[in-house]
């Protein structure tokens, strides 16, 4: 995987630096600070996995549709998950470690710069479906049913009719309020995302009375968020995994457009934000595996994998770089033994034994650009006004802003348009001790607030950031924000104009936030 970058300031072009790929971590050398190591080897260790292909296909099922008998078995699997003694990987507690221990930082490599973090860069996708794959497996052994597939919650369908897919499914909201003796009962979940209210993908600090009129504009926000998030802003497959991660760089180096959002919103929204910090599950990466419905978000998350493919054959590929491919991590499989697995592994659903059951995409219609509204005046006259009226992006003087919001303006280079996809990388990012952060982008659109509608056309993306690993020991001049330009400037008739106009808005109380540059990178 080549990428070009076209500096602003020095008119140059530079290439990603190679590396090399993890290997498998030691879990004996486990060490991080939250105390979520996962057991020492125990077992027989195998070089690596073997995926039975014999195996009948499981199919995972929209968690809104299950019915009794498959419910009884989900209970019945928790419980004797539950049950298994700390000693054992499998058990519940070092399933969980097990996420808190990859996602914390809690594995160190002699030749890295930092950390192994699989969270904010490319590792985010394959890691997570090893993850799910194992713990399924695991599940299906303790109930005897190799056809055993966990459920996956469909959060984004929007559609109205019921039973709905976007809101908290029963087997978890029942377990929630109603039978705090089940096994997939969550003390810590947010009250708010109590039935009837759906899902809010962006207004995540407020807890509302959702009336007729917010829920038809959640559904429609909703929309454009899975809209631009797997359409407009990730047109190639870097945009969408996450920036490549290779052993000797820096960890979280960037993460894809689906982990930013949807992902940490639906954490946000489901964790509760009442609860300390060190018992919110949902809502914080170290804790949020010990919630069943943790599984079910990410067995969506996975279908979006699939989903995304099969949107664009063209564009939207697998990662094929070597060290991708080549890096290794290590699990606890359904029989109790430390096993070995490597990415290129993950990429086919078939060879893992699983599908998942056909549901309409309603957001690649719903969220397009064709459905929602300008919201800004966008004659080239008006344009051309406020490119001239909004203050470039001085590099010799990094930004803070404490406020909602900030506009700005960076020129687009004359050699645009001939070394790929052209994308804004705003850099340096510091965003302190904030504990969850979220900013909204627009272009053109200088006037946007934090009450304005993600709807408008001019919404260009999401940043959706826990606060707990964004790239852990990565040094602020590293963290950077990648939103793709090409599309979006396609899709408002605005690709002619020779700068472009962004404004970042704050969700939730304002925080310092400072970004030091601006550049365009084209990747190819």
């Amino acid at each position: 995987m080549v990428s070009l970058v076209f500096d602003t300031n020095s008119s140059s072009c530079r290439r990603l630096v190679q590396g090399l790929p993890f290997p498998a971590p030691d879990f004996r050398n486990c060490n991080n600070s939250q105390g979520c190591c996962p057991p020492p080897y125990n077992k027989t260790f195998e070089n690596f996995y073997v995926f039975d292909m014999t195996l009948p296909m499981r199919s995972r099922r929209p968690a809104h549709l299950l019915d009794d008998a498959y419910i009884a078995k989900y209970q019945k699997a928790y419980q004797l998950l539950r049950a298994l003694p700390d000693s054992d990987g499998r058990s519940w507690k070092n399933q969980a470690n097990l996420h808190c221990a990859y996602c914390n930082a809690a594995f160190y490599f002699p030749m890295a710069k930092s950390r192994l973090e699989i969270h904010y860069g490319w590792f985010f996708f394959p890691w997570h479906r090893f993850f799910l794959y194992f713990h399924e497996r695991i599940l299906a052994q303790l109930v005897g049913d190799d056809t055993f597939a966990i459920p996956f919650w469909n959060w984004d369908d929007q559609s109205a009719n019921p039973p709905l897919a976007n809101v908290l499914p029963d087997v978890f909201a029942n377990a929630m309020y109603k039978n705090k003796s089940s096994s997939l009962y969550d003390a810590n979940r947010n009250a708010c995302a109590q039935p009837p209210n759906i899902i809010d993908l962006q207004n995540l600090f407020q807890c509302e009375n959702q009336t007729p009129s917010l829920k038809a504009s959640l559904h429609e926000s909703n929309n454009r968020i899975m809209y631009t998030q797997m359409v407009i802003g990730a047109p190639i497959s870097r945009l969408f995994f996450g920036e490549p991660y290779k052993l000797g760089g820096w960890a979280g180096p960037g993460g894809g457009t689906v982990e930013a959002s949807p992902h940490v919103p639906v954490h946000t929204w489901t964790g509760n934000p009442k609860a300390k910090i060190a018992t919110s599950d949902m809502g914080n990466s170290q804790f949020s595996a010990f919630d069943p419905i943790f599984h079910a978000h990410h067995s969506n998350i996975d279908r979006l994998w699939e989903v995304w493919k099969a949107l664009a054959k063209g564009n939207h590929q697998d990662i094929t770089d070597p060290d991708y491919l080549n890096t290794e991590f290590l699990f606890y499989d359904e029989n109790g033994n430390l096993v070995k697995v490597k990415i290129s592994q993950a990429l086919n659903i078939n060879t893992l034994r699983y599908k998942y059951e056909d549901v309409a995409n309603f957001w690649v219609h719903d969220g397009s650009d064709a459905t929602s509204i300008s919201c800004f005046p966008t004659s080239t006259l008006e344009i051309n006004k406020m490119i001239i009226n909004t203050p470039a992006f001085n590099t010799n003087n990094p930004i803070t802003f404490a406020n909602s919001t900030f506009t700005f303006c960076v020129s687009r280079p004359i050699e645009r348009r001939l070394h790929g996809e052209e994308v804004l990388v705003i850099g340096g990012l510091h965003i302190g001790n904030a504990t969850s952060l979220f900013l909204n982008a627009f272009l053109y659109f200088p006037t946007a607030n934090t009450n304005t509608s993600i709807s408008c056309r001019q919404f260009l993306g999401k940043l959706g950031n826990s606060g707990v690993n964004f790239g852990p020991d990565l040094p602020d001049s590293k963290k950077e924000w990648r939103l793709a330009i090409t599309p979006k400037l396609q899709s408002l008739g605005m690709d002619q104009f020779s700068h472009i106009v962004v404004t970042l808005v704050q969700l939730g109380v304002p925080q310092n936030i400072q970004f030091k540059t601006t550049q365009i990178v084209y990747f190819e």
